[in-house]
């Protein structure tokens, strides 16, 4: 597994003794969190776009791992889990459209057509040809669409908390019919409920890191409104139920069963239409399960893909471009 070299304590010690502002300190947590995975970032030019991604440096992988983070969030939301796996897979972890570090586009860019296609562009950027592919929540529709529409770039797909079903109706869709949308922060405050609505678990954030998301946050809500609102308008592109048939290839399911956001019931709407598939609800978790329990989570994964054929690793990647 990979490793990081110091304690959380000593860590913020240095930080504050080092009289350090707010986002300083939001800097330094993030990429203590980062070395502890062995992840490093760098960026890609795609047609006008900046992709931000973190990445390890595996020269000749077992497995090349594609990460795709859900609506809100980004790529920084897979590193505790990261920081689980085998140092024998090579990571590839971006900040989709309008996310994190990558630039904001045209609403036309945040269908989950669009987002798949910006994968594959990634992909080609780098040189590589397959993946074992993960995806939460909004990641895993398009993780989902992804396998359908490029069957030969995938060898598998993890889906955690996967949208794409809405048969069975949950407690976001009763705040959205009230005109409510707890996943959009607009004021102080609204992080933290935020942050109880998505987690049953939820973990250790210093308080300078949850400060300045919260910050991050209210500064991208009008994003966060457009790229909400486009992928409503995906239509049937987030409705998956009739294109789960033809998903070939093997699929594992994770779903905690106190999720708010996406109903639980749904894992069985997933497994019924994908014909391989093994199914782990967790008990006592929400909606992310790789932020709210990172090594069981990563440890689902390695042993799912461990029982896997070999991987067609594919090309390797070009040079990143580095900060």
């Amino acid at each position: 597994m990979k490793k990081g070299h110091l304690a959380w304590p000593v860590v913020l010690l240095a930080v504050l003794l080092a009289s350090c502002s707010r986002y300083d300190l939001y800097d330094w947590i993030v990429e203590y969190e980062r070395d502890q995975a062995g992840l490093r970032q760098a960026y890609v030019e795609l047609e006008g776009l900046t992709i931000a991604y973190l990445h390890d440096d595996e020269a000749s992988p077992q497995r090349t791992l594609l990460m795709v983070h859900g609506f809100g969030g980004n790529k920084d939301n897979w590193t505790r889990m990261a920081a689980q796996l085998p140092d024998d897979y090579r990571l590839l972890i971006p900040d989709l459209p309008g996310h994190g570090d990558s630039s904001i586009a045209s609403p036309a860019a945040y269908t989950v057509e669009a987002q798949a296609a910006t994968l594959v562009a990634f992909l080609d950027r780098l040189g590589v040809e397959r993946v074992d592919m993960a995806g939460n929540s909004m990641g895993g529709g398009i993780a989902v669409y992804f396998a359908s529409r490029y069957p030969e770039r995938v060898n598998s797909i993890a889906l955690f908390d996967p949208a794409g079903s809405d048969r069975y109706p949950s407690q976001l869709d009763d705040a959205l019919a009230r005109g409510e949308n707890p996943l959009v922060v607009s004021e102080s405050g609204d992080l933290d409920q935020l942050l109880d609505f998505v987690m049953e678990k939820r973990p250790f954030l210093p308080w300078p890191l949850t400060s300045v998301m919260e910050e991050k946050a209210m500064a991208r809500k009008s994003v966060n409104e457009e790229i909400f609102d486009a992928i409503l308008s995906s239509g049937e592109q987030l409705s998956l139920e009739h294109i789960l048939p033809t998903i070939k290839d093997p699929t594992l399911i994770v779903w905690g069963r106190q999720d708010r956001v996406l109903a639980p019931e749904n894992a069985r709407v997933f497994a019924e239409g994908i014909p391989d598939t093994r199914v782990e609800l967790l008990e006592g978790v929400g909606h992310v399960p790789m932020v709210e329990v990172p090594a069981r989570s990563a440890q689902l994964w390695h042993d799912f893909l461990q029982r896997l054929p070999e991987a067609e690793v594919g090309a390797s990647a070009q040079s990143p471009t580095t900060p």
